[in-house]
């Protein structure tokens, strides 16, 4: 298997790591993860602005054009003979440069996903809205994966954050919405969450659907008072939510998640 660094594809046998980078001491750069479907990469453009826009915030210059990188990243899946999957694609300070390395991984999420649905429980862990971090995809993930992991060894799939007013903010990988009488509410960016790829496109989707939806600042009681519930993200796209804690969601009784399931997949094609 390659990955490819600053455009050259190399070996993943070969060691990369600096230790004396900042990238890797403080985690200093970001990320974005991209799903692969029949060698199509989905939603480049928006994946890339997003980096962008992080970069600007880290004071850092995404010093590669769109173009470039696609290229690098078509590349990389052709010498990986990669068709279904997922593109990791990296920014990261080094001493000198910033380097960018682009990597690939294998299908994460499987039809069976959906029809069981995710189960959920709210971390002790709350999210900081007033933090820079909170906003961009950081290389500095670790209270995220603590968190999952956390929730894993509980048996459940996701660890739902509140934010430090005790409102609901996002999952540890993922952004969540709720259905009540046929309207959906998603926690607005203010909560302290990242605006995520899919987030938006859920929102366009509504919108073509003649579906009300609303962002804003929401309880725990609120979201265990819905009728659906069900989370985004680029890799997994719409899944329903079948379990929060104790509270369990009727799978099928959610024609509003049906309905966008139904929408995004024909978005995808």
């Amino acid at each position: 298997m390659y990955l490819s660094l600053n455009g050259v594809l190399i070996s993943d046998e070969i060691p990369l790591v600096c230790p004396y980078t900042s990238g890797f001491l403080y985690g200093y750069g970001l990320f974005e993860t991209l799903k692969v479907t029949d060698k199509e990469i989905e939603f480049f453009e928006e994946h890339l602005r997003r980096m962008a826009l992080g970069c600007e915030m880290l004071d850092m210059s995404l010093e590669y054009k769109t173009d470039a990188i696609e290229r690098y990243a078509r590349d990389l899946l052709g010498a990986n003979r990669l068709s279904v999957g997922s593109l990791k694609i990296l920014y990261a300070r080094n001493r000198d440069r910033d380097d960018l390395i682009i990597m690939t991984g294998e299908k994460a999420y499987y039809e069976q996903d959906y029809v069981r649905g995710f189960k959920l429980c709210i971390s002790a862990t709350r999210r900081n809205a007033s933090s820079k971090l909170t906003y961009i995809k950081s290389n500095n993930y670790m209270e995220n994966i603590l968190a999952k992991r956390e929730a894993q060894k509980k048996g459940y799939d996701e660890a739902l954050f509140l934010n430090t007013d005790n409102f609901v903010s996002e999952g540890s990988y993922t952004n969540i919405f709720f259905v009540r009488s046929g309207i959906i509410y998603t926690p607005a960016v203010s909560c302290g969450l990242l605006p995520g790829i899919i987030r938006e496109k859920v929102i366009e989707l509504a919108k073509t659907l003649s579906i009300r939806l609303e962002t804003g600042e929401y309880s725990r009681e609120d979201l265990l008072l819905a009728d659906e519930v069900f989370l985004s993200n680029s890799l997994m796209g719409i899944m329903p939510v079948s379990r929060i804690g104790d509270t369990r969601f009727d799978l099928g009784k959610s024609p509003t998640t049906t309905s966008l399931r139904e929408a995004f997949a024909n978005l995808q094609r």
